[in-house]
């Protein structure tokens, strides 16, 4: 009995983690008339530029991060929130034990697996504020040198 409940906890804790890194959840604060923020992506309809701050949520992150967006006048722009992600050691591995020929048998040997590489994933965005900033910010170097 015991058995099957934490094979049920553990399934509803899985699914409840999976809807989380689905389908952020999304807060807006009181936004300016015209600014309007949901899922990950905020729209402005007003004649200026605003810039939204917002706090990403991330799993495995306790506080999360704070960070901005700039919103040109009359458009959508997609919100810049992702969570690093981490490394977990890889599963024991365990060979099987040996029949030596006198019959005895030999203690199986124990190694751990290969790390792993895990995702991050964005449970929240909270959109906290927005505020005229008719300055967009300077471009993103390319990286290319040229």
């Amino acid at each position: 009995m015991a058995h099957r409940l934490l094979i049920g906890l553990g399934a509803a804790a899985l699914l409840t983690a999976g809807t989380g890194a689905l389908a952020p959840a999304a807060f807006a604060q009181d936004l300016p008339a015209g600014v309007s923020c949901s899922g990950s992506s905020c729209r402005n309809d007003n004649d200026d530029a605003y810039r939204v701050r917002i706090r990403v949520s991330c799993q495995r992150l306790i506080d999360g991060y704070d960070s901005s967006v700039w919103v040109a006048a009359h458009s959508t722009k997609q919100v810049p929130a992702n969570c690093p992600g981490h490394w977990e050691q890889g599963p024991m591995q365990v060979d099987p034990p040996k029949m030596e020929p006198d019959g005895t048998w030999s203690a199986p040997s124990v190694k751990n697996g290969p790390d792993e590489f895990k995702p991050g994933f964005v449970t929240g965005i909270e959109y906290l504020s927005a505020a005229v900033d008719n300055n967009p910010p300077a471009p993103t170097p390319s990286g290319s040198g040229s």
